[in-house]
């Protein structure tokens, strides 16, 4: 049973894009695998392309990964759709695991793995509770401490088994097409980050369920395909603060502008 559409959004993935691809192009779940080159210079969707005649590239002008995703989407009409990043790669087993919680929970919506570092420690940032005030303060203090004392990040809350959460990653879901043909799909005004948070929100919002399945694996090389930290800075900033508006967190959005006034001023990062 082909079930899946895969949807890979890439802009100079480089080499790393091939093990996207192979990771999941063979699967028997999967129907179709869908590039979305975003104005790529690089060549590799299309070297991945002749390499797996399966994989389809469309090729778009650079709208941002939200736009990019909806593109992918649109074009395939399997029961679900697995967004993969280009720098990320399923670890075997991990898709038929998503898959089978899926179809086994009508609710579910969105359905995210554990995210993996290389090194196969758990990821920070994959998974987590919408922003709030409260929330943020305390996350930027715990990130100051780890940084004061060396210490490890903070991480995703760690759990044994399949999980309702606020938000996963859009670096990987599987994603119920009913539900996108319920609340619309990523919403293009995102150009890169909180577009996955966002999602989610809309999801919880119309009454459906975002579950993480720890038996089900990715690993993710993160900031190895083609965004400079420069502009990924840039746009995480957009898109928080256009979060904070969307969500009227308007105390929040001040406060993260006083942060960075206040970093710039004192010659910290830009």
């Amino acid at each position: 049973m082909t079930a899946i559409d895969v949807v890979i959004v890439a802009h100079n993935a480089g080499d790393l894009i091939e093990r996207a691809v192979a990771s999941v192009v063979d699967d028997p779940l999967v129907r179709s695998v869908c590039i979305v080159d975003n104005a790529s210079t690089d060549g590799a969707p299309e070297a991945v392309a002749a390499a797996h005649p399966r994989v389809r590239v469309l090729r778009a002008e650079n709208r941002g990964f939200a736009a990019g995703n909806n593109l992918g989407i649109s074009a395939g009409d399997a029961p679900y759709v697995m967004l993969l990043n280009p720098d990320a790669e399923m670890n075997p087993g991990s898709l038929a695991l998503l898959h089978s919680f899926a179809s086994e929970h009508s609710r579910a919506g969105i359905v995210g793995p554990e995210i993996l570092n290389a090194n196969g420690t758990r990821q920070a940032g994959s998974r987590g509770r919408f922003p709030t005030f409260a929330r943020v303060l305390a996350l930027h203090a715990a990130r100051v401490w780890a940084r004061i004392t060396g210490a490890v990040s903070p991480l995703p809350k760690s759990v044994t088994g399949p999980t309702r959460v606020d938000w996963v990653t859009g670096a990987a879901m599987l994603v119920r097409r009913a539900a996108i043909e319920a609340v619309g799909g990523l919403d293009e005004g995102f150009f890169l980050y909180y577009e996955d948070v966002d999602w989610c929100h809309r999801m919880h919002d119309a009454g459906w369920e975002v579950w993480v399945v720890p038996g089900a694996t990715v690993t993710h090389h993160l900031g190895q395909a083609g965004v400079s930290s420069a502009f990924a800075a840039e746009k995480y900033r957009e898109a928080f603060w256009r979060y904070c508006e969307k969500y009227r967190l308007h105390g929040l959005k001040l406060a993260a502008r006083l942060g960075l006034l206040v970093r710039r001023s004192a010659g910290g990062r830009p």
